[in-house]
């Protein structure tokens, strides 16, 4: 059976992470989820939860890529959380939010994530 986690590298460090969606009918509303675990540290993954608007041709657009601008660097980008240096860039935020990989940290917004990391999210919610 295929193992749906991936690894990636971050500053010398090992880490496996998976990306899923979840549609909630009626709602009109797709939850990506980004799951994030320090290599051997299955009990304590950083989870970042992306609520979004589906969009009813490509679905989850954090998924299949959707553009949105960068008001730190002034540049719009084709965002799609399936690329690794999205997942590199939310490893070194949740960093900064207090997450170590060996401790319990609460679920975290993706949202606020991309607006950490400067992106314009009006067109997501």
């Amino acid at each position: 059976m295929k193992t749906r986690l991936r690894k990636i590298i971050v500053n010398d460090t090992e880490y496996l992470y998976l990306v899923k969606d979840q549609y909630h009918p009626g709602t009109e509303t797709n939850t990506l989820t980004v799951k994030i675990f320090l290599i051997g540290q299955k009990q304590t993954p950083l989870v970042i939860n992306f609520m979004t608007r589906d969009h009813y041709i490509v679905g989850q657009p954090l998924k299949s890529g959707v553009e949105l601008m960068n008001t730190i660097t002034n540049v719009t980008e084709n965002i799609n959380l399936n690329e690794p240096k999205y997942i590199r860039q939310l490893i070194i935020v949740g960093q900064k939010n207090g997450w170590t990989g060996n401790n319990v940290i609460e679920l975290q917004s993706g949202i606020s994530y991309l607006l950490q990391l400067g992106f314009e999210t009006d067109q997501l919610l």
